[in-house]
């Protein structure tokens, strides 16, 4: 890619505070999914899904493609947050939802498509 990536961790923005689904709209358009999510194997184990997704300028869905695409990485497998179901809601003792804690950070790669 002629070496344009950029690594971010960053907080995974939910679009309904007790629903599971992230949010990807920014002011200028939104990232979307694209095909599906690819698993990361270390030693034939599973540690972790990448899932890749395209910007789009504008709203949906009247979005024009760019040429930009990001990679989200997230941990999975033995080594990776607990599942929680999201017809359960667990509050901690400061009054945080424990599933938006679980997974309140991916590490994310963006880079521009030549």
């Amino acid at each position: 890619m002629g070496g344009k990536e950029w690594y971010f961790y960053t907080q995974r923005d939910r679009k309904y505070a007790t629903g599971l689904r992230t949010n990807r709209a920014t002011a200028s358009g939104y990232w979307k999914a694209t095909g599906k999510d690819r698993p990361i194997l270390r030693k034939g184990t599973l540690v972790g899904m990448r899932k890749t997704l395209v910007f789009y300028q504008g709203r949906a869905p009247k979005g024009r493609k760019t040429e930009w695409v990001m990679h989200e990485f997230r941990i999975e497998g033995p080594h990776g947050p607990p599942k929680v179901s999201s017809s359960k809601v667990y509050i901690s003792p400061n009054g945080m939802s424990l599933s938006l804690r679980v997974t309140l950070f991916i590490l994310t790669e963006y880079m521009k498509r030549i």
